[in-house]
């Protein structure tokens, strides 16, 4: 075999090996590089499922969204694996990794998930409580209005900053208009509502425990928040919160008058007593321990017609300003006889009433009507 052809062999065999070399490398480029055009190209697309329609004034629903976020999230990662797992150098992969990564941190994380999660936060928090005041309002449910306005402040307050984490001004201002801003406003409208609403209920528990004045001092409060409520006229809660205000305004205002009357009884009672030590002690000593009552201390044992007749009945109701007696007119027959009938049975005189407690029903005037029950407790 001559040397020429065995030369032109080897040679053939290099250009062989070459040409088909090179072609594989070349091939394999085109490949990665049509992959990644690809993934490129859906990634930009990815933020005009949502903004697109938002420039006609529509929001696309986060459940038409996710077979886009699916399939860019898939390409995305297949791409990036063709990439890393290519012949290419390694600068040139990480050219191109850098250049996928970019468009799907703008275009997915800062655009197409984040306006999802917008979505559904917008459409499964704050539209469900809207939901549940609306309801809670049309009934006159102040309690469940209250613990719903608590829960719409709270999201209000710590977590619509969601609402504001995509790219998009259409859209996002879109979702606002249409979730935040009537959120907002309910949250304003309730706001004074639902402070009166609180405050009636510690007027109410002061009235249960027994703290007339502190209960006072809290509705005032009430009474300087009034200005501040929305129009009565066109919000029917509003009416029907007022009305709440006016019954307890009764309470609050019979509590007063009651108080003061009471007050000036207290006065008369020892009074009463003076005058009673004054004219009868020779019959009975008297003393008071407490609002409408008193204490006779027997001294002369006499008939109680005689006890009653001699001046105490009459000194009685005179002194405290006694103006019905059983609903009736003090000097009533119908009075007496009611006055009779409080002593006990078989009691004759005062020596029998020792250890007993007479009680009159009795209503005094002394500028406003007072009913009580006085208590008459013989020693």
């Amino acid at each position: 075999m001559s040397k020429r052809f065995i030369k032109q062999t080897t040679a053939a065999v290099l250009l062989t090996t070459s040409i088909l070399s090179f072609s594989s490398v070349a091939l394999g480029a085109t490949s990665v590089d049509q992959s990644v055009n690809n993934a490129k190209a859906e990634l930009n697309k990815a933020t005009t499922h949502y903004v697109y329609p938002s420039l006609d004034g529509k929001l696309a629903p986060s459940s038409a969204l996710y077979p886009a976020l699916n399939s860019v999230k898939k390409n995305y990662e297949l791409t990036r694996s063709a990439v890393v797992s290519s012949k290419l150098s390694t600068a040139q992969k990480n050219a191109k990794l850098k250049e996928i990564d970019t468009l799907y941190k703008e275009k997915v994380s800062g655009g197409l998930l984040p306006y999802i999660d917008a979505f559904n936060y917008a459409t499964e928090y704050l539209v469900p409580i809207m939901k549940e005041i609306e309801a809670a309002q049309a009934k006159n449910d102040f309690a469940a209005v209250e613990k719903a306005y608590h829960k719409l402040s709270y999201q209000l307050k710590g977590r619509t900053a969601i609402l504001y984490r995509f790219s998009g001004k259409a859209a996002r201002d879109l979702l606002l208009e249409e979730y935040k801003k009537p959120a907002d406003e309910k949250r304003h409208e309730l706001m004074v509502p639902v402070t009166i609403y609180m405050k009636i209920v510690e007027v109410n528990d002061l009235f249960k425990n027994g703290k007339k004045s502190e209960a006072q001092t809290k509705f005032a409060e009430i009474e300087a928040l009034l200005d501040r409520l929305p129009n009565a006229s066109t919000n029917k809660f509003v009416g029907a919160l007022l009305e709440e205000v006016a019954k307890l305004k009764t309470t609050i205002d019979y509590t007063s008058v009651t108080s003061t009357q009471q007050a000036i009884l207290n006065e008369k009672v020892a009074g009463l007593v003076t005058e009673l030590n004054t004219t009868q002690s020779d019959q009975a000593t008297v003393s008071t321990n407490g609002s409408n009552s008193l204490i006779v201390t027997v001294k002369e044992d006499i008939g109680i017609p005689k006890f009653l007749g001699k001046g105490f009945y009459q000194t009685f109701t005179k002194q405290l300003g006694v103006t019905k007696v059983n609903g009736f007119n003090p000097t009533s027959i119908k009075a007496l006889e009611y006055t009779a009938a409080a002593f006990p049975e078989g009691a004759d005189s005062l020596a029998d009433l020792k250890g007993k407690t007479v009680t009159l029903k009795i209503t005094v005037d002394n500028g406003s009507a007072l009913d009580v029950e006085f208590k008459i407790t013989f020693e």
